[in-house]
């Protein structure tokens, strides 16, 4: 009985989180100033984040509001003001037709996890209660035994992207100058 409670809240909780996300996400695009949209964009990354952490992913839920909450917004809103985007007009004919076709592909989208999610109900498996958690050690347990070559691969893609870039900026600058 103390699981059904618990599954219950649980759901509750996911269908309420979940819709401030996918409320935040239409006002992102349906907002006409795109200083508004950034702050409704943040509220959709944090609700993200708020599905993570009720999936006890904890460590998903942290990089969503650290990256994505915190850094990239910044990069975004940076750039609007380096652009000066109030200046721009709000869009032509393109824009109007995309805003008119996301809100029936949103109801469409919204009416099919509907049915999944009543599907999903009809379904017995582990209660929520009884799911691992998504902590920091476990997911550094598996990421460094399990997948700790993949990892290292990874790792030094990334460095050599990052040595390939300078490279690549220098070198302009060099070309530039000369």
């Amino acid at each position: 009985m103390a699981a059904e409670a618990v599954n219950w809240i649980f759901a509750a909780s996911f269908y309420t989180v979940a819709a401030v996300a996918v409320i935040s996400a239409l006002v992102v695009i349906s907002a006409r100033n795109p200083v508004i949209s950034a702050v409704w964009l943040v509220v959709c990354f944090l609700a993200v984040a708020g599905i993570y952490a009720l999936l006890k992913a904890q460590f998903l839920a942290m990089v969503q509001i650290l990256v994505y909450a915190g850094a990239i917004m910044v990069l975004f809103v940076m750039i609007m003001m380096l652009m000066d985007i109030g200046k721009f007009d709000s869009g032509g004919k393109f824009q109007n037709t995309l805003r008119a076709i996301s809100v029936p592909f949103g109801v469409l989208v919204m009416l099919i996890f509907a049915v999944l999610a009543s599907q999903m109900s009809r379904v017995k498996g582990v209660s929520w209660a009884e799911a691992p958690a998504g902590t920091t050690e476990n997911i550094g347990r598996i990421l460094f035994t399990k997948y700790l070559l993949p990892f290292e691969v990874l790792s030094l893609l990334l460095l050599a992207a990052v040595v390939a870039a300078i490279y690549l900026a220098r070198r302009r600058e060099r070309e530039g100058s000369g």
